[in-house]
């Protein structure tokens, strides 16, 4: 069984590097999937864009056992069934990891067009929530959620198998 993860701005690295800590699995980026055996068990960690979980394609062709999405959301965005409808995962566990997000100011290119956009628009609601309010102080500021209990709905399916 291998860790294999697809991290833009470090934050799913730090739970993959997390996750091989605690269990004694190898960890690679999908950078490096030819080295991984095509039998071998994968559990996949990917970011969150707009619901679809990015690397995810990379790894397909492989032995997928399990998936985890990390985002800056309180939970998976826009649902945890929309996630795993959007990303084919029917019949595959999948966890959400609350991960981070760097501050607007040191995004780049179009991603930064993007999040801008998006700042814009949360900004523009008259109705503001709670989780809006977060939203718009996460984007401009910047937020790390990474924490260990965050992958204890993990290490617990891991111990079942």
């Amino acid at each position: 069984m291998v860790i294999v993860y697809e991290s833009k701005t470090g934050f799913t690295k730090k739970y993959a590097e997390m996750l091989a800590e605690k269990t004694g699995l190898k960890t690679l980026p999908t950078s490096e999937i030819s080295k991984v055996n095509q039998d071998a068990e994968i559990i996949f960690l990917g970011w969150l864009k707009a619901g679809k979980i990015q690397g995810l394609n990379k790894v397909r062709k492989y032995n997928l056992i399990a998936v985890c999405g990390s985002g800056t959301a309180r939970r998976a965005e826009p649902s945890t069934e929309a996630v795993i409808a959007r990303n084919k995962l029917e019949g595959i566990p999948f966890f959400y990891l609350r991960g981070g997000c760097l501050p607007l100011k040191e995004i780049k290119g179009m991603d930064k067009v993007l999040l801008s956009m998006f700042l814009w628009i949360l900004k523009s609601r008259r109705d503001k929530d709670e989780e809006t309010e977060e939203a718009i102080e996460i984007i401009e500021n910047g937020f790390d959620g990474v924490k260990e209990e965050n992958l204890e709905p993990v290490l617990q399916w891991l111990k079942t198998r």
